[in-house]
């Protein structure tokens, strides 16, 4: 029987991401070729309000390549729960390669999708 996997917890500040048409969700990947990070930010509305799991789930998809670790950083106030269940279940489909972290408030939906 397989070890249950710890949590991996980043106590460090990430770069700065490039904002550049006002919105508030965004997918980047980083890194050169050795170590690729895809980095999932997902701040303000979960549902028809802001990001729904629809769009979360094909710009994840467009950017996995089933090998690079993901991180989801969230700062929402929730939303839809529904949206946030397809959030969560997309990403623990990723296994042990995904982390969820919490930069400032993942309150009711976003609470779910982390």
């Amino acid at each position: 029987m397989s070890k249950p996997a710890l949590p991996r917890i980043y106590n460090r500040a990430g770069q700065r991401v490039n904002v550049q048409d006002k919105t508030w969700y965004a997918v980047q990947e980083s890194g050169e070729a050795e170590e690729r990070v895809i980095e999932v930010f997902v701040y303000g509305e979960i549902g028809t309000w802001g990001i729904t799991a629809n769009q979360f789930v094909q710009d994840l998809r467009a950017m996995d390549d089933g090998v690079s670790p993901v991180i989801a950083a969230f700062n929402s106030i929730g939303g839809d729960l529904f949206d946030g269940l397809a959030m969560h279940n997309a990403l623990s489909r990723l296994g042990e390669r995904c982390t969820g972290r919490v930069d400032a408030l993942a309150a009711s939906a976003a609470s779910v999708a982390v």
